[in-house]
């Protein structure tokens, strides 16, 4: 029966592919050896001015996108709480994790067991930085920027988080990170140093 009944159902399906390929034809017409020639032209014709236009076709998809102003105040100098962004000990202190940081204009970085990477566009020592950010969880290669201003009160740092391009639906986990992944911690870690120090 195995033997049989497979050689059997093989030759039932191979009757009805011949069948359906017949019936899906009948009343076609097929394109000629000619006309597949001048179709191909065509497309290739098409394909090469489009790769010499002038600017490129963005790929992806739009998603909808907000973004987000945060300050915090901090208890420390500019200059300690910006290398507190810069300096992979302390990255690696107030996150807990592991980092990766190239704190120079187009230098890379990853924090939080890398759920959180991204790129260095500008660094103002002790005054700004801006960077291309994102978590893992987002589309696949959406980055906000996110822009850290540092202001200087009296014994105090003002710190301006502007973030543009995070996707609608991580608005409130994007605060939450940064108030208590970030800030939160950070507060601890100055607290800790002003303590041991």
């Amino acid at each position: 029966m195995k033997t049989a009944g497979t050689a059997k159902v093989r030759e039932a399906l191979g009757d009805y592919l011949k069948a359906l390929k017949t019936e899906f034809t009948v009343g076609m017409i097929l394109p000629t050896k000619a006309t597949a020639t001048q179709e191909l032209t065509v497309k290739r014709k098409l394909s090469e001015n489009t790769l010499q236009g002038s600017s490129p076709v963005p790929l992806g998809v739009r998603i909808p996108t907000v973004a987000l102003h945060m300050t915090e105040m901090f208890d420390t100098a500019v200059e300690q709480l910006y290398s507190i962004f810069t300096v992979k000990d302390l990255v690696q202190k107030f996150s807990k994790s592991p980092a990766i940081l190239e704190a120079e204009k187009g230098g890379k970085f990853q924090m939080f067991d890398g759920n959180v990477m991204g790129e260095y566009m500008e660094l103002l020592t002790n005054r700004k930085i801006v960077m291309k950010w994102r978590c893992r969880n987002w589309p696949e290669e959406h980055y906000a920027t996110v822009a850290l201003n540092f202001v200087p009160t009296s014994g105090q740092t003002e710190l301006q988080l502007d973030c543009k391009g995070v996707p609608v639906c991580k608005e409130e986990n994007m605060k939450f990170c940064w108030k208590q992944q970030h800030f939160e911690e950070i507060k601890d870690l100055l607290q800790l140093t002003t303590l041991s120090g």
